[in-house]
């Protein structure tokens, strides 16, 4: 008989998700003179769930997140690639946060681990 711990799944986790951070500093508008904090929907810093793609890994990506403002609800936005960073993967345990995930694209999580893992090391 063996005392090995078995691995068993938490029974709080959803799914799987990447999430990023908001830089500090954005550059935006006419020739990059507008340079904001954050960016208009989220805080510095702030962190965001990458859904699964709809098209191809190109410069804009479906970002959920917290927005910055009074409500501080989850919003669904298209967002430039270079306004992230610190992409890495974390379980999902919010049932809001996974019910706002599956609004935008029908399904909340990525397949699983090694399918959630290729973007990060793409980016």
């Amino acid at each position: 008989m063996t005392d090995e711990p078995t691995a068993e799944p938490d029974p709080a986790l959803l799914g799987i998700g990447i999430t990023a951070n908001i830089v500090q500093r954005t550059v935006q508008g006419h020739g990059g003179l507008e340079v904001r904090r954050g960016t208009k929907h989220f805080a510095p810093g702030a962190k965001v769930w990458l859904v699964p793609p709809r098209w191809d890994w190109s410069e804009r990506l479906y970002v959920v997140g917290r927005h910055r403002g009074r409500f501080n609800r989850y919003i669904a936005v298209v967002m430039r690639r270079d306004f992230l960073e610190n992409p890495r993967i974390k379980g999902v345990y919010s049932p809001a946060l996974a019910q706002a995930l599956a609004e935008v694209v029908g399904r909340p999580f990525w397949d699983g681990v090694e399918e959630a893992q290729l973007m990060p090391d793409r980016w």
